[in-house]
């Protein structure tokens, strides 16, 4: 009796640890897609449009003092902003280009790591949507 009463127990909390996890699992993955999906553009403007207002927006961060300041904002978006035009001259559409240089805590240009430079998810995300909204028709 003791036997089948602890494979009871046994298969019920296994099935039931399951369960969690496929509930854990599929509840991130729908907040994932969810929230991405719904705030991007359909539209954006072309890419020679794109590749100027990114380029006016730098110029005008070079003229800031605080660009020199690792770490500051206008040093993030600089480097940001330069990242995102190279990704477009390298012909990568938009959305891509917006997205690439954020894929993980540091910038990479072309051959070299900006130093410094560990952003938090909220920090990712107003970069992204600073550029979306710049770059969206």
């Amino acid at each position: 009796m003791k036997k089948t009463f602890a494979n009871l127990v046994q298969k019920s909390l296994v099935t039931a640890l399951l369960v969690f996890g496929a509930l854990l699992i599929g509840t991130s993955r729908s907040e994932a897609q969810s929230s991405g999906s719904e705030s991007w553009p359909t539209s954006w403007v072309d890419l020679g449009e794109a590749m100027l207002r990114i380029k006016t927006d730098v110029l005008v961060l070079n003229g800031d003092p605080s660009v020199e300041v690792i770490g500051s904002d206008s040093y993030i978006r600089a480097h940001y902003y330069k990242f995102v035009y190279h990704r477009l001259d390298a012909g990568e559409p938009i959305h891509s280009a917006i997205i690439s240089p954020l894929a993980t805590t540091t910038f990479r240009t072309a051959n070299e790591t900006i130093p410094g430079v560990s952003l938090s998810q909220g920090q990712r995300g107003d970069l992204i949507n600073s550029m979306k909204n710049r770059l969206a028709l």
